[in-house]
């Protein structure tokens, strides 16, 4: 297995000679490729399943590797993979900088670090689906040992992107996510999973489903017997089970085309067809039309409920606090 010094000069090099290169793994048909995204040139690994369709639209599995040298972009793909082949999902592994789980550095340096992951991680997600077709309500994030600052960083802080998260046997610290505390969506499903054996990680595991159940996440912990080691078929089990039993729906709500700071357009987006609609917009006032364009009277806090229901009959309720008036053109997904 290439260094990780060696295969950042590598890539770089061939990208510039003759493209990228690819890996191969004996497991499944079509390589490991290597990528560059363009905007930041951040790289990152995606392996496509041979079975891959553009006519239809793929989940999209992100993965954050741990501490190096013990694991890398590579090693950390190389576990997804054959499950990637067999269940028909696109997997990548971004080159991340903020995920080191022995001796980690001072809050604010280790802070800075996360946002430059989280930068890389959105920029990544952008190119893929550029190149691939992505579902827009089947994207998630997981990470094994110190991935996980990467997976509580950004996915606590866009929730409108991804659907789910999974924590694998993770470090956590608390002081690492000063910024994020306050943006935990309730409606956002998370696994963690954390071993009672596990010496490295396994009491930080506790601290972490313990934090999340403070802050009111949507949390699903796990204890396994098992080493400090990767599980990612119970990371994309739970992001199955998601897939079937948690609707996924999101509000939007933004600046009017007016202009008018008051006024706030409301927009959704899910997972499934949606058939009516009760907006309460937290002043008394309601509506039942699918996007509707709400002007408050008075500046302050509100409480904006949404329930919607499907086609079978079953009822979905939403609720987003809200700040009027308007001080940026979008807000929500």
């Amino acid at each position: 297995m290439m260094t990780a010094v060696r295969f950042c000069c590598f890539a770089l090099l061939l990208t510039g000679l003759c493209g990228c290169p690819q890996y191969r793994d004996p497991r499944v048909p079509n390589p490991i490729e290597p990528m560059v995204e363009p905007d930041l040139g951040r790289e990152y690994l995606v392996y496509t399943p041979s079975t891959y369709d553009p006519a239809r639209s793929w989940p999209l599995i992100v993965v954050c590797h741990g501490t190096r040298p013990w694991d890398t972009p590579l090693r950390q793909i190389r576990d997804w993979v054959k499950l990637a082949e067999v269940k028909g999902f696109v997997v990548v592994a971004p080159s991340l900088k903020g995920t080191k789980g022995d001796f980690p550095p001072p809050a604010e340096k280790q802070i800075k670090r996360q946002r430059e992951d989280e930068e890389t991680i959105l920029a990544m997600v952008r190119h893929v689906q550029g190149s691939h077709n992505i579902s827009r309500d089947r994207i998630f994030l997981a990470g094994w040992s110190a991935g996980n600052y990467a997976v509580l960083y950004t996915g606590l802080k866009h929730p409108e992107l991804f659907r789910a998260l999974a924590v694998l046997q993770g470090n956590f610290d608390s002081v690492y996510l000063s910024e994020v505390a306050g943006c935990i969506d309730p409606y956002q499903p998370i696994f963690v999973l954390y071993g009672s054996i596990d010496i490295l990680t396994g009491k930080q595991g506790k601290h972490c489903v313990k934090w999340l159940r403070e802050h009111h996440a949507a949390i699903t912990p796990e204890e396994t017997g098992g080493t400090h080691k990767g599980h990612p078929t119970k990371a994309y089990e739970f992001f199955s089970r998601v897939i079937r039993k948690v609707p996924w729906l999101r509000i939007r709500a933004f600046l009017a085309d007016s202009g008018d700071p008051m006024s706030v357009q409301f927009k959704t987006h899910a997972s499934f067809e949606l058939r009516a609609y009760r907006w309460d917009f937290g002043d008394g006032e309601s509506s039942p039309v699918a996007t509707p364009l709400h002007t408050y009277a008075k500046p302050g806090d509100y409480t904006v409920t949404l329930t919607v229901e499907t086609e079978s009959g079953r009822r979905v309720r939403r609720v987003i606090a809200l700040t009027v008036p308007q001080k940026q053109p979008h807000q929500g997904i």
